[in-house]
């Protein structure tokens, strides 16, 4: 029980003239950048949580999951999936005044999962398809929201990928100059 009082914030962590210290939000509850404001303070540390904050995040960040992507990605700002570059080239300069950017982002979507129904009924047309039916089971049921969040985590890595492959190219034109 020693523990648990020990974890707890004092009246007194706050500043002197009352607003919040980075540890007490103004409701009371516990923070942490580590952690989400609760109204309850945290549980009683462990072992593991004695470790130095950069030994905790690298075995948080190595732990192998389903969800790997996102966890390490909750360390850093994450990503929006509508990238608003690229509006200019969708819309009309009356379109991006007169539309909301909920508005634009559905017809996009839209417009993007028919051109995607229109390009799978063409691949079926002519017998081709990339990928068996029995191995796209796996992903029957997901939310399509976690579908997005993973196409966009893989665009990224692709875009990373190929900004690494023509780093890599340019080295090697400028060392055979």
């Amino acid at each position: 029980m020693a523990d648990f009082a020990s974890n707890v914030p004092s009246p007194k962590s706050a500043a002197s003239d009352g607003t919040p210290s980075p540890t007490t939000s103004m409701f009371g509850a516990h923070c942490s950048s580590a952690s989400s404001c609760t109204s309850a303070p945290s549980r009683p540390s462990t072992a593991a949580s004695s470790a130095p904050a950069s030994v905790r995040k690298a075995r948080r960040v190595a732990l192998a999951h389903p969800y790997a992507r996102l966890a390490a990605k909750q360390e850093r700002s994450s990503r929006k999936i509508w990238n608003h570059a690229l509006e200019k080239h969708l819309f009309s300069t009356y379109e991006l005044g007169t539309l909301g950017a909920p508005h634009r982002r559905t017809i996009y979507i839209a417009s993007l999962e028919a051109h995607v129904e229109r390009l799978h009924a063409q691949l079926l047309s002519i017998g081709f398809w990339p990928v068996a039916f029995e191995e796209l089971d796996v992903f029957r049921g997901l939310n399509g929201k976690v579908a997005k969040s993973m196409i966009a985590g893989l665009q990224h890595d692709a875009v990373m990928e190929k900004m690494k492959v023509m780093e890599l190219e340019r080295a090697v034109s400028i060392s055979s100059c």
